[in-house]
């Protein structure tokens, strides 16, 4: 079962270098190992590619959960989408949740 992910847990780069970056935001009231926890449209930094012409762009969490959610959303895991083609790589070492995705 994938882990949950929290604020300053990592999100993957992608593509030409873009790298990987930090989730910045998270639940105001859930809070997991002492982080709040991501759910789906938690930003992460944005992030920009130094090696090539493509801009910089701002990025959230695009997939989570299909039963377990935060604040009414659902709630992200390692391995779940962010929206530019990253995935949460980093999370909590002892809350885990379902396989599904939502």
């Amino acid at each position: 079962m994938p882990a949950q992910a929290r604020l300053d847990d990592i999100g993957s780069g992608h593509d030409c270098h873009f790298p990987p970056t930090n989730a910045i935001e998270g639940s105001p009231d859930v809070i997991i190992n002492g982080k709040n926890a991501v759910r789906v449209g938690d930003a992460y930094a944005p992030h920009g590619c130094p090696s090539c012409p493509a801009p910089s762009h701002g990025r959230a969490l695009a997939v989570g959960s299909p039963t377990v959610f935060i604040n009414g959303r659902p709630a992200g895991r390692i391995g779940d989408a962010i929206d530019c083609g990253g995935v949460a790589q980093t999370g909590s070492d002892n809350v885990f949740l379902d396989d599904g995705s939502a």
